[in-house]
């Protein structure tokens, strides 16, 4: 299945950046409100789906302030991030120096092909400038056999459960995110860019593009968000 180009073209990467480092400091009391603390679990179920990876280490991409890499027993772990701002407050939680964290950006992963047995991405593949260059660059650091986890939000497909997140974005997420976050923009751009984000079949269509194939998917919370996972085959 051929995606178009359009599909996979992202936001502004400047952009992005700056606005990640604005709402850094009450990013995670914001995730928790606005999800209903229903973030946490997801981020669990996020960790879990990669436990069947290969031996080696975990890269957690787009780690924002580390809550996905920070989660992990038992295996080293990479957390990667483009915001310096977002990987300053991630450093701080890390008390006990389990995590590398590095600053790169992911349409240029500052890791050796080959190197890590799985790759999460919590909520930041939306953002990405060039999503085919980005699971390209995935790809590539994973090994053979490797595990791709995306926890992201879609395009919500039913109706009702439109109307739904339609009303909490404007009721909730926009007013109370703009209040305590002081950037309402910010809060307007992150939930109305997950209805101009893939599809899930679109997501697993590009993923196999770079050599992914879909082990499987899974709707969370009123469908607001999924869990999508991936494989690497053998080779390189």
């Amino acid at each position: 299945m051929v995606v178009s180009a359009a599909v996979s073209d992202g936001p502004n990467p400047q952009a992005v950046r700056a606005m990640f480092a604005r709402v850094a400091p009450r990013y995670d009391l914001l995730n928790r409100l606005l999800s209903l603390g229903q973030d946490q679990r997801w981020r669990r179920k996020l960790r879990a789906a990669v436990a069947s990876a290969p031996p080696g280490p975990v890269l957690d991409l787009a780690t924002g302030t580390g809550d996905v890499a920070l989660g992990f027993a038992g295996r080293r772990v990479v957390g990667c991030d483009f915001c310096l701002e977002m990987l300053a407050l991630a450093q701080g939680k890390d008390r006990k120096g389990r995590v590398r964290w590095v600053a790169g950006d992911a349409m240029a992963l500052p890791l050796r092909s080959g190197s890590v047995a799985a790759v999460t991405v919590a909520f930041g593949l939306r953002n990405f400038p060039d999503r085919l260059r980005g699971l390209g660059e995935i790809h590539r650091v994973l090994r053979a056999g490797g595990v791709l986890a995306v926890l992201e939000f879609h395009p919500i497909e039913h109706r009702w459960g439109r109307l739904v997140h339609g009303f909490w974005r404007r009721a909730v997420i926009v007013p109370l995110g703009g209040l305590l976050s002081g950037d309402r923009e910010a809060y307007r751009y992150l939930p109305a860019s997950s209805q101009r984000f893939l599809s899930r079949s679109e997501l697993a269509a590009l993923a196999q593009q770079v050599g992914f194939f879909l082990r499987g998917s899974e709707t969370l919370g009123v469908g607001v968000a999924a869990l999508s996972v991936f494989a690497k085959g053998g080779g390189a």
